[in-house]
Formats: C-alpha cells, structure tokens, sequence
C-alpha cells in the first residue's frame, strides 16, 4: 500500500507539474467537485476502500491531497476532507486584527465550515492579544459559528478573561462536539479557567501550560457557575501549572475527574489532588517535577 502511494504522488506531481496544473492545485477549493476527465477514467475501477487507504498515506501532503481531489469526484469527495481538516488562525503585530479572521469567511463562501476538525489560533506573546471580543465583526461571530463539527481547539496567548462572562457566545457552538483543548499562555483566573472548561460537556483530553494572571476582573468569580460535568476521561498534560482551584471547581462539577493518562510537569500543589481524583483510572503517569 505504501509503495501504491508512492507512485501515485509521483503520478500525480508528473502530470501537475505544467503551470496550468500548478494553478489548478493552487486555486481554493470550492463545493463543486471537478469534472471527470478521460485521462483520470481509470480511477473509477477503484473501489472506493481501496481509494480511502491510499490518500490516507497522503494526508501529511497538503499539494499532493490538492491534486488528488482535481482527479475525479470519487477522488475529490475523499480527499478533501483531509485537505480542509485543520484552520489555523493567526495575526502578527503590524496587522490589523480582522485579517486573523478573515479565513472564515473565505471557507464560509465555499460552504467548508461542516469538514473542520481542528481550529488552531496561533500568536506570539510580544504580537499581543488579538484574538478578543472586540475583533469579531457580527459576520464573524457568525461564520465562526458554523464550525459545529470541530473536535479539537487550540489556542495560544489567548486572553479568555476578556471572553468572560458570555464566552458561551463565541464557544458554545462547540459545546457537544469537542474533545480536545489546548491552551498555552492563557490569560485567566483558577476558576475562569474551569468555567471556560465546564462549557464543553464531552470534553475528555486537556493540555494547558504557561498561565497568566489577567491584571484586571470585570466579573467576580464567585459569579461564574458551571456549564456541564465534562467527561474528562482521557489525557491530561500541564506544564508549569499550580492553581489548584481550577481542579476542585472541576472534581466538585464533575463529581470527580477520570483521566487515563496524566503528563505532569512542574504543576506544583495539584500533583496530589490530581492522583487521588484519578486513582482508579489512571493507566499511565509521566511526572517531572523543577529541580
């Protein structure tokens, strides 16, 4: 199966390697499958299980998928998902704040927003905080609304205290499907961060590191209750992380966490409550603490 994979992305490279197939492969890809070529007829005679394992040892390249999907409709129904999976939002310091968002409305236009899996904001602490409230434009909350498939959200040096209270506003839409969330440099309070948590009810993998105390709070926290119990029944990474209120809030929401697998770098005080929390279902620990 590799070595099918092989020759097809050299097939598929050979016959895009004219400037016309280059512009093809660079051009957005829209709802409207390609049509169906008579050099590309073969294709056809694949069952389509067969189709779904080759470009599956193609996912990792992105030119290649793009390639794919312009063989034929079977070949584009399967490749584009992959091609589509992950949005990265970003914005550096000279920029103003709503180009970061502009993709959405781009994949708003194709009608793309139902095949993302993934949505990742990236940013630089020295770049600022640009991911906020204030950014989004009425069509951009709208548009950021529709991702109701996502699985995964990863966001970096986000400020969530400026999204308190009603973050259910921008997030809520990913209440049921996420599984995963990542959050590196986030600026918050303990229990912010389990209220942020709390919203996403079958939440099961967590990884956050690097937190920072926001300098000003507009909502007492005594103010914010939980949305949900989340499942909470995967992986739990954090670095460098000592705020044991997120974790009570948490265990006192959810009747207590049930983590399988638990990474635990410098986090201090939490160590202790987290092993009892998930004593009879943790499978494996990595436990590294500041020399």
């Amino acid at each position: 199966m590799v070595l099918i994979a092989v020759l097809l992305h050299r097939h598929v490279e050979t016959n895009l390697s004219n400037d016309q197939g280059k512009d093809e492969v660079d051009r957005p890809l829209g709802s409207t499958p390609p049509g169906t070529s008579t050099t590309h007829a073969s294709s056809y005679n694949l069952p389509s299980e067969t189709t779904q394992m080759i470009i599956a040892h193609l996912i990792r390249d992105l030119n290649v998928l793009k390639a794919c999907s312009l063989t034929c409709r079977s070949w584009y129904t399967i490749a584009v998902p992959h091609i589509h999976h992950t949005l990265t939002l970003h914005n550096k310091a000279n920029d103003d704040s709503r180009r970061g968002l502009k993709p959405l409305s781009v994949l708003h236009g194709f009608g793309l927003a139902p095949l993302i899996k993934e949505i990742r904001v990236g940013g630089r602490p020295e770049w600022g905080a640009w991911f906020v409230p204030r950014t989004f434009s009425p069509d951009d909350l709208r548009h950021f609304s529709a991702f109701s498939n996502v699985r995964t959200l990863v966001l970096r040096t986000v400020k969530v205290a400026e999204f308190i209270p009603g973050i259910e506003q921008h997030f809520g839409h990913l209440s049921s499907s996420l599984r995963s969330i990542g959050l590196w440099g986030p600026c918050c309070t303990p229990r912010q961060l389990s209220h942020f948590l709390s919203l996403f009810s079958n939440l099961d993998d967590i990884s956050i590191g690097s937190l920072k105390q926001p300098l000003g709070i507009t909502t007492p926290d005594t103010e914010l209750v939980p949305f949900s119990a989340p499942r909470l029944q995967g992986r739990l990474e954090l670095r460098r992380f000592d705020w044991v209120e997120t974790w009570t809030d948490l265990i006192a929401s959810c009747g207590g966490l049930r983590f399988h697998y638990m990474d635990l770098y410098w986090v201090g005080g939490c160590t202790p409550i987290l092993l009892r929390a998930c004593a009879e279902t943790l499978r494996t620990l990595r436990w590294s603490i500041r020399k």
